[in-house]
């Protein structure tokens, strides 16, 4: 996948979750267990911090923008 858009312009973020090892391992059984979501959020944390080791702090700056967007996106979308 080489955008974030499908054909429509629509945001293409099922797909890219769809397609995520993590996400495939984490649903084989259907069930998320408190251990998996611990290992998500430590894999989260250990790409945010070799992301932020190896970015400008303008690069920085958009992908913490880009992430607080997804959140807010993703929060009011289950309201």
């Amino acid at each position: 996948m080489n955008t974030f858009f499908d054909e429509l312009g629509g945001l293409n973020i099922d797909d890219l979750i769809l397609q995520q090892p993590s996400f495939q391992k984490i649903m084989e059984d259907g069930i998320v267990t408190e251990e998996e979501l611990a290992e998500q959020k430590e894999r989260v944390i250990a790409l945010l911090k070799k992301f932020e080791q190896n970015s400008t702090p303008e690069q920085i700056d958009q992908v913490r923008e880009l992430l607080a967007e997804i959140c807010v996106l993703i929060a009011i979308q289950n309201k």
